[in-house]
């Protein structure tokens, strides 16, 4: 029987969830798998090997990652979450725990075992940055067109090959992926106090959410679509050039990697 996590993090002290290689001198890269496994192990006083659903990008956040591990006891969720409080960084929360079996009554392997995943990606339009979100949010000091946004990402909606969406260091088995819903809105996010005439307007929306919905994703994918779909309503390149870009396989033919502090979950 796994225990299943569901965790919170900020990602921006943190060089992805997966663990990584360690630096030339030893030391190894802070990872939130890391500072799980080694959270679990001070609880459960043996090496803990965590496995997450998703391996997130350096400087990418989450707020629903579900992650799996088998504890060699039980338990109870309740002190365990508050176990886990009082070791893991500031910055990383287990927000809650279950027990779980597969179907076949092996452990559960969050990468397979999901019905989907849903990334959410945020542009900041207004004239202005917030401060206070800089590590949440891409700005974009552009009127974006919400409706230019929705018809190109409409073209990436099913199942496509997505080799020009991913990072040259991706190393998946196959580049086809299937795209369930892409959906945008525009939210308020004007900064400043409601009538002060001296702040700085700005044409609306002020924020723009992307999310995007499917079941895997190749390494930087969400981020390259996003980053398209900036560059199509920009006006390069024209929407339609997206479906050439889809088949080509070629990087090039599809727009920048946006940041991954647009990336909260």
């Amino acid at each position: 029987m796994s225990v299943v996590l569901r965790v919170a993090y900020d990602g921006s002290a943190f060089h992805g969830f997966a663990r990584q290689r360690p630096r030339p001198d030893g030391r190894p890269l802070p990872t939130v798998q890391g500072a799980l496994e080694e959270a679990l192990a001070a609880l459960y006083h043996a090496p803990i090997e965590v496995r997450g659903a998703s391996r997130t990008d350096a400087g990418v956040h989450a707020r629903g990652q579900i992650a799996a591990f088998d504890p060699p006891f039980a338990i109870p969720p309740r002190g365990l979450l508050l176990g886990l409080a009082g070791r893991l960084p500031p910055t990383i929360v287990a927000l809650s725990a279950w027990e779980e079996a597969a179907a076949d009554g092996g452990p559960i392997e969050p990468r397979r075992h999901n019905l989907g995943k849903r990334y959410q990606y945020v542009i900041r339009t207004s004239t202005l940055r917030d401060p206070l979100a800089v590590a949440r949010e891409w700005h974009v000091p552009r009127a974006l067109d919400l409706a230019a946004m929705r018809g190109a990402a409409a073209r990436m909606i099913g199942e496509h090959d997505f080799a020009a969406f991913r990072a040259a260091a991706c190393q998946a088995a196959t580049t086809i992926r299937r795209i369930e819903a892409i959906t945008i809105r525009g939210e308020a996010g004007e900064l400043g106090v409601a009538g002060d005439p001296s702040v700085i307007a700005s044409a609306p929306p002020g924020r723009i959410v992307v999310d995007v919905e499917g079941q895997a994703f190749l390494h930087n994918m969400v981020r390259i679509i996003v980053g398209t779909l900036v560059e199509v309503v920009l006006g390069r390149p024209p929407p339609a050039a997206i479906e050439p870009a889809l088949p080509s396989g070629d990087r090039r033919h599809a727009g920048p990697t946006a940041p991954a502090a647009g990336l909260p979950r």
